[in-house]
């Protein structure tokens, strides 16, 4: 991953709102010459994600690991060993540990669901319902976890749900997807559907992808059978 520019910015962002008039604690309690070596050591296994955020985070101090993000480790495993100044360490331990804790578990959580799937066809996709501004990291650590990325932002791709179909008739609706395939043909076309008569409606148009909302198993196996019948080169999504 790298850290970029606009993650960088995130970390200091972090560190000033943990710190913003300093670390008054080590300041007059620590030792600002003291060099000491520190260890992260994992509470339970897991995937692993955000050393290299952790790393920036202790950019003054020496940070050394052997692994790298997306790693699978055990309990007890010593995930990185930092040497620097004491003051130094305590400034950045609390926004590096947050860092990698919240990602790990992303990353963890999403393996867990992935090897459920595991001998199937299905993919696993995230969502945009992600901690704000810790989107491109979250969606990141799904990636490491063997989760596969859905439309990042708005501006990705047409996501067309029941807010947007209130009212409006199925002619209508094959009008304006025309008008968007003409426009930006580089762009998927996905549309929400709640029935089984959307499914088949949905079928005839020119989209790429028909989310099924909340349908039950029965249901499910009903659409999926449709497709196969009537337009197969249409991929279905479940939420």
């Amino acid at each position: 991953m790298g850290v970029s520019k606009k993650t960088r910015a995130l970390i200091h962002r972090a560190l000033r709102e943990d710190a913003p008039r300093g670390d008054i604690t080590s300041k007059f309690f620590g030792n600002k010459h003291k060099i000491v070596n520190g260890k992260i050591i994992a509470k339970t296994g897991g995937v692993i994600c955000g050393l290299e955020i952790a790393a920036y985070c202790f950019r003054k101090a020496n940070f050394q690991t052997k692994f790298s993000d997306g790693a699978k480790i055990k309990k007890g495993a010593v995930l990185a060993k930092i040497k620097g100044r004491l003051n130094d360490i305590l400034l950045a331990e609390r926004v590096a540990l947050n860092f990698l804790q919240h990602l790990s578990g992303v990353a963890t959580e999403t393996n867990k669901l992935v090897k459920l799937l595991k001998g199937t066809n299905v993919k696993l996709l995230d969502t945009r319902k992600t901690t704000p501004l810790l989107r491109e990291l979250e969606k990141y650590a799904v990636v490491k976890g063997g989760g596969q990325n859905h439309r990042l932002n708005l501006s990705d791709l047409v996501l067309i749900k029941d807010n947007h179909l209130a009212g409006l008739k199925l002619s209508d609706l094959q009008k304006r997807i025309n008008r968007f395939r003409f426009w930006r043909r580089n762009k998927k076309i996905e549309i929400e559907a709640a029935t089984l008569q959307q499914v088949k409606n949905f079928l005839d148009l020119p989209v790429d992808i028909i989310l099924l909302d909340n349908m039950s198993a029965a249901a499910l196996k009903k659409a999926a059978a449709l497709r196969a019948k009537l337009n197969p080169q249409i991929k279905l999504e479940i939420s």
